[in-house]
C-alpha cells in the first residue's frame, strides 16, 4: 500500500501495541507546538461571537471555523503522516514543508461526503435496514479509508474499498479494537461539546426566548414598566452572548480539535505498528535511537560522551578515532567518529571519512543513517555528494521513502552533468519525473524530464511508462485539472 514503493523496509521492527499506549495518545495534544495551534485555531473560531447578532453569530462562526478546521486538518494529517513514520514525537517531525498536504482537506472532506451520499441514496431506494447496514460498512471501513488517503494523498485510493480492505485485512483483530477506540473518543467528544453548550450557551437562549415571548405578550395599556424592564434585561442578556459564546466557541472548537489530533495520532501509529505488514517505510533513525538508548551503553561511549559534557571535544575526538582505526568494520564506532567530526568542525576530514562511511551504512542496510551522515556532510560542504552514482540514487530512494521529495530532487539535481552516460541516467530522469509529479504535483517540470527520457534514450525499459505518464498528464493538462495521483 505504499504510495511510493522505491525502498521497502524488510525487518520487522519491535513495537509497542497501541492498546498501550492509549494514554500517550491522550497527552500528544498536549505538547507545545500541538497546544498552540489548538489554543490559537479555537480562539481564531471564537471570533465570530462578537458579530452584531445571534444569526450573525452563528453564519460568522461557521465560516471562520470552516477555513480554520482546513488548516488545522492539514496538521492533522502531517500529525499522522510522520508518526506512520515512527516520529512520535513532534521534536522528531521533518523540518522540510510537505506541499503534498495541501488539498487533503479537501480530500477528506469528499471521503466522508460521496461514501455519505450514496448511503442516503442505497436507503431510499432499498430501506431502512439495507441503508444501515450499508452505514455501518461504511462507518467501519473509514479509518482504513482515511488512513490511506494520508498515506497515499490520493482521494481515489481512499475511495477504494480493496484498498482499505487490504489495511483491515493486515491488521486483523485489532483493526476492530481501533474502531472501538475511535468510536469511544468520538462519543466523548459528544458529550464534552454538549455539555458546554448545554451549560453556557442554552441557559442564555432559554432566558432571552422566555423574555421575547413574555415581551410579546404583554398588555400596551398596563404593562409599560415590565416592557421596560424586560428590553433592559434583554440588553444585558446580548451584552453577556458575545462572551458567552465566544467562551462556548473556543471550549468546542478546542475540545474537537484535541480529539482530532488524539485520533489522528493513533491512526497513524497504528500505520507505524503494521509497518511491516502494509509493506510502509519509516524513519530508522528515530526508532534506533530509541532503541539504542534501552541497551547498555558501551565504557568507550560513557568516556565519550563524559568528555563532551566537561567541553573537551578534541579528547573525545581522539578516543573516537583511535575506536574506528582499530575496528574498522565496527559500524558504531564509524557514525560516533564521524559526528564527532560535525561536532568538532573538522570540515576536510568529515568529508573524507562520510565518503567512505555513507557506502558502509548502506551495505548494512542502515539506510536512513546514511541519509543523516550526508545530511552532516551537506551542513559543511554545499555541494557534497558520495563518488558513486549508484549510492546518490539510494539516498534520494530513502529520502522520498520517508517523504521527503525536495531531498532527493537535491541529490538528483545535476546527475546527468556529473555521470555523464551513465546508465542510471534514464532511471533518473524517470524518479525525478516520478516525484515532481506524485509528490509535489508539479505536472510540467515532470512533463519535461519524461520527454528527455523518451527523447535520449528510446529503447529504454522505462520509456513505456513515461510515455504513459505524459499522456495523463496531458490529458489533465487538458481538462484543466491537476493530475489525480495514484
Amino acid at each position: 500500500m505504499s504510495a511510493n514503493p522505491q525502498i521497502t523496509i524488510h525487518e520487522a521492527h519491535e513495537v509497542q501495541a497501541f492498546w498501550h499506549r492509549i494514554p500517550r495518545f491522550f497527552l500528544f495534544p498536549l505538547q507545545p507546538g500541538a497546544l498552540l495551534r489548538v489554543l490559537g485555531f479555537a480562539a481564531l473560531c471564537g471570533l465570530g461571537a462578537f458579530a452584531s447578532s445571534l444569526p450573525a453569530i452563528i453564519v460568522a462562526t461557521a465560516g471562520i471555523s470552516l477555513i480554520v478546521m482546513i488548516f488545522f486538518l492539514r496538521f492533522a494529517c502531517r500529525v499522522l503522516s510522520e508518526t506512520s513514520l515512527g516520529r512520535l514525537s513532534m521534536a522528531d517531525y521533518s523540518t522540510e514543508p510537505d506541499e503534498t498536504l495541501t488539498y487533503l482537506p479537501f480530500k477528506i472532506f469528499g471521503l466522508f461526503l460521496i461514501p455519505g451520499f450514496f448511503v442516503g441514496l442505497i436507503m431510499g431506494l432499498f430501506g431502512s435496514t439495507v441503508g444501515a447496514i450499508a452505514n455501518i460498512l461504511v462507518s467501519l471501513a473509514t479509518p482504513a479509508a482515511l488512513m490511506v488517503l494520508v498515506i497515499s494523498r490520493s482521494l481515489s485510493s481512499g475511495l477504494n474499498p480493496s484498498a482499505a480492505w487490504s489495511v483491515i485485512t493486515a491488521m486483523g483483530k485489532p483493526y476492530l479494537l481501533l474502531c472501538i477506540c475511535l468510536y469511544f473518543l468520538m462519543t466523548a467528544e459528544t458529550i464534552l461539546v454538549t455539555q458546554v453548550l448545554a451549560h453556557m450557551i442554552m441557559p442564555l437562549i432559554s432566558k432571552f426566548t422566555a423574555l421575547s415571548m413574555e415581551l410579546r405578550q404583554l398588555n400596551p395599556a398596563n404593562g409599560e414598566a415590565r416592557a421596560v424592564e424586560i428590553m433592559q434585561e434583554i440588553a444585558r442578556l446580548q451584552h453577556q452572548m458575545h462572551s458567552r459564546a465566544f467562551g462556548a466557541i473556543f471550549l468546542v472548537q478546542a475540545v474537537m480539535m484535541y480529539f482530532m489530533l488524539i485520533c489522528f495520532n493513533m491512526l497513524g501509529y497504528v500505520l507505524y505498528q503494521f509497518h511491516h505488514a502494509l509493506g510502509l517505510d519509516i524513519d530508522e533513525t528515530v526508532t534506533n535511537r530509541g532503541s539504542e538508548s534501552s541497551q547498555p551503553k558501551d565504557p568507550q561511549a560513557a568516556q565519550i560522551a563524559s568528555l563532551l559534557t566537561e567541553g573537551k571535544i578534541t579528547e573525545a575526538l581522539d578516543i573516537a578515532y583511535e575506536a574506528q582505526r582499530l575496528e574498522p568494520g565496527d559500524i558504531a564506532a564509524q557514525e560516533r567518529y564521524n559526528k564527532l567530526l560535525h561536532l568538532a568542525g573538522k570540515d576536510d576530514r568529515l568529508l573524507n571519512h562520510t565518503q567512505k562511511l555513507i557506502p558502509m551504512l548502506l551495505a548494512n542496510e542502515q539506510k536512513n543513517a546514511a541519509l543523516e551522515a550526508w545530511r552532516r556532510c551537506r551542513e559543511r560542504h554545499a555541494t557534497f555528494l558520495p563518488e558513486n552514482a549508484d549510492q546518490i540514487v539510494q539516498l534520494a530512494q530513502i529520502a522520498r521513502s520517508i517523504r521527503e521529495p525536495r531531498v532527493a530532487l537535491d541529490l538528483l539535481n545535476g546527475f546527468d552533468r556529473n555521470f555523464r552516460n551513465h546508465p542510471l541516467v534514464p532511471d533518473v530522469y524517470f524518479l525525478c519525473g516520478s516525484i515532481l509529479c506524485d509528490d509535489l504535483r508539479k505536472d510540467e517540470l515532470a512533463d519535461r524530464f519524461f520527454a528527455a527520457l523518451c527523447a535520449r534514450y528510446p529503447e529504454h525499459l522505462l520509456v513505456p511508462d513515461a510515455q504513459r505518464l505524459r499522456d495523463v498528464i496531458a490529458k489533465m493538462r487538458r481538462m484543466g485539472q491537476p493530475k489525480a495521483q495514484n
